[in-house]
C-alpha cells in the first residue's frame, strides 16, 4: 500500500521523467519491444517487462532510472536489455512480482503453436538481472495445463546464450492474456491458473508453490485447489485475480456464467492457509450478479483492515463501465463504499473498463484502464483515476477526477500500472494505428502523473 498525498499538481504528467513526463517505445535500445508490466524497485527505478509482437520471439527485461533513462548496465551485458526465449512457444510477460531479496519474478503465460494450449511458465531473477538457476528447473518453473506437457523437453535460450539475433515481426493484435500472483511474507508463492484433468473440461484452480517452485504440497495436500462455487449454477468460470490476507488466507476472484437460464456475475471466494475453502468468508463465495457482460481484472487487500477491494468491467445498457466493489474481511458488502453497493463508472461517454488498481495509505483507490468498448477504435485513449475510499471521484487528482492520455492521435491501450513508494504513478501500454483490415500495434509508452 501506498502513500497519497495532495498536492495541486496530483494526476499531471510528471515533466521529471523522459519527454515532459512520456517515455515512448520502442527506443532506440529497445527496438520492436512493447511494455506489458511494470514493477517499481528501490531507489526510485522501474523494471518493466516487454514482448515483441511475433510467433517465436523473446520476452525483454529493462530497467529505468529515476528520470526515465534506460539502465544500460542492467543484466551485465551493457545492453540494458535482458531477454527469455523458449523454443517453439510464444511468450507474453504477464506480471513482475518483487520479491523480499530485492529480486523478482516474472510471471506469464506460454502458447504452444499447433497444439493450442500451453500454460503458465516462472523465472526467478536476482537483483542484477542474472537468472536464478536454483529456481525450479535451472531457473524456469512451467506449469502446463496438460498432463502430457509434463516431461517434455524446453530449450531455452537466455541473454549471452546461443548465436543469432532476435527478429521483430511485423505487430498485430493480440487477445486478452493474464496471470495473478502474490508472494506471501514466508516466500511461497499464490497464484491462479487453470488446468486439464483426465477427462471433462478444464478446471480454474488456485495454487502455492514453494520459495524454490516445488509445489506445496502442504496446501490442500496436493499444491493446488479447485474453485468451485457452492450452490451457484453455472457452465463457464473464470478464476481471473488471487490475494492473501494478512493471516494467510487466499482470496481469489472472477466471473461464472450459465447458459440457460442465462445468468452471469462476479465471485469472490476465500480458501485457508491449508487450502481449504473458507466457509466464515460469507459462507465461502459471494458474487455480484449482473444481467450483462461482466469482468473481473484486479484485486487488492487493504492492509489496515483485510477489506478487498475488487475491479473489473460490466456493461450497463451496453456500455462499457468500471466495475467496483469493496467486501470487508469477513466478506459482506463494505456500506463505506458506495453504501454497500457495487459501483458501474463511466467518468467519460464512451465508457471504460478497469484493469489496474491499487491502494493508498488514505484509503484512496487508484485504478487505470482503457475507455470504450470491446475494440480498438477511434477515441481509444488511456484513463486513470483516483476514487475516495466511499466511491466518489477524488476531484483533487487533475482537478476532475482522472486524467486521460491520447496525444499525438493514436489509439491508446493500457497494458500495466505501478506506484512508486512516493505515490507517483505509472502507467504504460500500447499505441495503435489503423490498419487494412484492423488496427495494429504500432509503438508503446510508459507515462508517470505526479502524486
Amino acid at each position: 500500500m501506498t502513500r497519497s498525498s495532495d498536492t495541486p499538481d496530483a494526476g499531471t504528467l510528471d515533466p521529471s521523467f523522459a519527454e515532459g513526463g512520456v517515455l515512448r517505445l520502442p527506443t532506440p535500445e529497445f527496438t520492436g519491444y512493447y511494455v506489458q508490466t511494470i514493477l517499481p524497485l528501490a531507489g526510485k527505478e522501474l523494471l518493466f517487462g516487454m514482448r515483441v509482437v511475433g510467433e517465436f520471439e523473446p520476452i525483454g527485461l529493462a530497467k529505468l532510472n529515476e528520470d526515465g533513462s534506460v539502465d544500460m548496465a542492467f543484466g551485465g551485458a551493457g545492453t540494458g536489455l535482458v531477454e527469455f526465449y523458449i523454443k517453439g512457444e510464444r511468450l507474453y510477460v504477464d506480471q513482475l512480482c518483487g520479491l523480499s531479496d530485492g529480486g523478482w519474478l516474472v510471471i506469464g503465460t506460454y502458447q504452444s503453436l499447433g497444439l493450442g494450449y500451453g500454460g503458465k511458465y516462472l523465472l526467478r531473477y536476482f537483483q542484477d538481472g542474472q537468472l536464478d538457476r536454483s529456481f525450479g528447473e535451472n531457473g524456469l518453473r512451467l506449469l502446463p495445463v496438460k498432463e502430457e506437457q509434463k516431461g517434455v523437453e524446453k530449450k531455452l535460450r537466455v541473454s549471452g546464450w546461443g548465436d543469432g539475433q532476435f527478429s521483430a515481426h511485423g505487430p498485430r493484435a493480440q487477445g486478452r492474456q493474464g496471470a495473478a500472483a502474490v508472494q506471501q511474507l514466508d516466500g511461497k508463492i499464490v497464484l491462479v491458473s487453470y488446468k486439464y484433468p483426465e477427462s471433462g473440461p478444464a478446471q480454474r484452480i488456485v495454487l502455492r508453490l514453494n520459495p524454490d517452485g516445488s509445489m506445496d504440497k502442504t496446501f490442500n495436500g496436493a499444491g493446488f485447489a479447485v474453485i468451485e462455487l457452492k450452490d451457484i449454477p453455472y457452465d463457464y468460470l473464470n478464476a481471473d485475480a488471487v490475494a492473501v490476507q494478512a493471516d494467510g488466507k487466499v482470496v481469489v476472484a472472477g466471473t461464472y456464467s450459465q447458459d440457460s437460464p442465462a445468468s452471469r456475475g462476479a465471485y469472490v471466494t476465500r480458501f485457508d492457509a491449508m487450502g481449504r475453502l473458507d466457509t466464515s468468508f460469507n459462507g465461502g463465495v459471494v458474487t455480484v450478479p449482473h444481467s450483462e457482460l461482466i469482468y473481473v481484472e484486479s484485486m487488492a487487500v487493504r492492509q489496515n483492515d483485510g477489506a478487498v477491494v475488487v475491479i473489473g468491467e460490466a456493461d450497463v445498457d451496453r456500455v462499457s463501465h468500471g466495475l467496483m466493489f469493496v467486501l470487508t474481511s469477513g466478506g459482506f458488502f463494505d456500506f463505506h463504499f458506495n453504501r454497500g453497493q457495487p459501483l458501474f463508472s463511466a467518468p467519460l461517454p464512451q465508457g471504460q473498463n478497469w484493469l489496474h488498481c491499487a491502494l493508498q495509505a488514505d484509503g484512496s483507490i487508484l485504478v487505470t484502464g482503457t475507455t470504450g468498448g470491446a475494440f480498438i477504435e477511434k477515441g481509444t485513449t488511456a484513463l486513470t483515476a483516483r476514487f475516495h475510499s466511499d466511491g466518489s471521484l477524488d476531484l483533487a487528482f487533475n482537478r476532475r477526477g482522472f486524467a486521460v492520455f491520447d496525444d499525438a492521435g493514436k489509439y491508446r491501450t493500457v497494458e500495466a500500472m505501478a506506484v512508486m513508494t512516493d505515490g507517483r504513478i505509472v502507467v504504460g501500454g500500447f499505441a495503435w494505428e489503423d490498419g487494412v483490415d484492423w488496427p495494429y500495434i504500432d509503438s508503446g509508452w510508459i507515462i508517470r502523473y505526479q502524486a
